[in-house]
This record gives structure tokens, sequence and C-alpha cells, in this order.
């Protein structure tokens, strides 16, 4: 219950700096800017197709770029700056584990990239009411996706926040991660159709698994194990990166 406890109010409090730090509504200004333009766009070029609209959206150099950035953006200075001030000690001392420090700080980070793409919500609903009913579904399903990717790339830039003081250093590390897994997708031309191999990126594939299946409506719970397992990887590396720094 202790662990719980300090849990919860590591996660409260960074979750409160998240909603007063001017960082953050700087890209909740420009992530509403940029994807109020690209979805009225994309309901031109679809014709009010729904698949056709979520797979544009959902499939875009413009997603891709949001998802690989923000999460970066979001998480560099949750542990950076708490060892560059001197903080992360005294929480220490108090009696916060390093893993409840870290799990609180993905959490909140977490849950502000959930609220980001839950903003989007609201144009479908007056696409609902001004054009024919929506399968609700569809949209869920690729909002699960979104939740899952953002998990792995939050969980990356939490790691990368681990092992340096420099918020730039934090976030440039945990972009170049992060395009390692989108450039994941790539590695597939490598071989030929009917390869054995390819089944293999093509299951680690954020990019196909949005392409082919959420936009579509089809969600295979083997990407939640996927996404998650590799999510609390990094987790875990991030607390023995901050283990580590006890005997420095």
């Amino acid at each position: 219950m202790i662990a719980l406890r300090t849990t919860y109010e590591v996660f409260r409090r960074e979750l409160a700096s998240l909603f007063v730090s001017p960082i953050a509504y700087l890209v909740l200004f420009f992530f509403l800017l940029i994807n109020g333009v690209t979805f009225w766009f994309y309901i031109q070029v679809s014709g009010g197709n729904l698949e056709v609209l979520l797979n544009s959206q959902y499939s875009s150099i413009t997603f891709w770029f949001l998802s690989l950035l923000i999460p970066p953006l979001l998480t560099m200075r949750t542990l950076a700056e708490e060892q560059r001030q001197g903080t992360y000690e005294s929480l220490i001392t108090t009696g916060v584990s390093e893993t409840s420090l870290v799990v609180a700080k993905f959490a909140a980070c977490w849950l502000f990239f959930a609220i980001l793409w839950a903003s989007l919500l609201p144009p479908y609903f007056l696409l609902e009411w001004q054009a024919a009913d929506l399968d609700w579904g569809m949209i869920g399903c690729v909002h699960g996706g979104v939740l899952l990717v953002g998990a792995l790339f939050t969980a990356i830039g939490i790691f990368a926040s681990s092992f340096t003081k420099n918020q730039l250093v934090a976030a440039s590390a945990a972009v170049i991660l992060n395009l390692f897994v989108f450039f994941v997708h790539y590695f597939r031309f490598l071989y030929d159709a009917g390869d054995y191999e390819l089944r293999y990126f093509q299951y680690i594939s954020p990019l196909a698994h949005f392409g082919e299946d959420f936009t579509r409506g089809v969600f295979d719970y083997r990407y939640v194990t996927l996404y998650l397992s590799f999510a609390v990887l990094f987790l875990f590396m991030g607390v023995k990166s901050l283990e580590r720094r006890r005997w420095w």
C-alpha cells in the first residue's frame, strides 16, 4: 500500500506539472492545429468513407511525425530534470523507489498522450451528425492502436531520460530509438515475398499494424502483448539505469 501511495503521489505531481508546463500547451496547440487541417483535408479525399479516412489519417507521415516526436517532448524532462536539479536523490531518500518513480512518470506522460489523441474524437461526432452512422468499432480500434504505440514510445522516452541530466540529449536519444522502431518496417524489403523472415517484420512493424489492421477495424490481441512487453522492457531498463546511479 505504501508503494502504491508513493507511486500515486509522484504520478499526480508529474501530471499536474505537465498541465502547467508551457511545452505541453505548445504541443497541444500545434497538435490540434495540424490534425484539424489534416482531418479536413482527408475528409475531402475520402469522400466520407470512414475506412479511407482512418487509413489516410492514421497511416500518414503527419500521424507518424507526431507519434514519434510528442512522447520524447513529454518525457525528456521527467527523470533528466530530477537528476539535474538534485531532487532525484531527495525523492529516493524519502522512500520512493526507482520502480515507483519510473512507473509514475510513465503513467502521467502516457495519460497526457492519450488525452491528446482523445481530443480528435469530437470531429467524428460532428461527422456522424452531418453525414451518416459511423462504425465506432473501427474508430475505437485505431485509437487503441494509438495507445499501444504511445505506450512503447513513451516508455522509450522515459528510458532515454533516465541515463542523462540533459533534456535535449534525452529527447534526441528517444527520437532516434523511436525512428529505429519506425524503420523496422522497411527491413521487409530485404526479403522476397513468401520468405519466412518476412513474417517477423510483418508482426513487429507498427506501419503494417496501422496500414493493414488497426485502420480496418482489426484488433489483434497479439499486438497488445508485443507493445506492452517492449514498453515494460524499456521501463525495466530505465529502473536499472537509475539504480546504477546510486553507485556513482
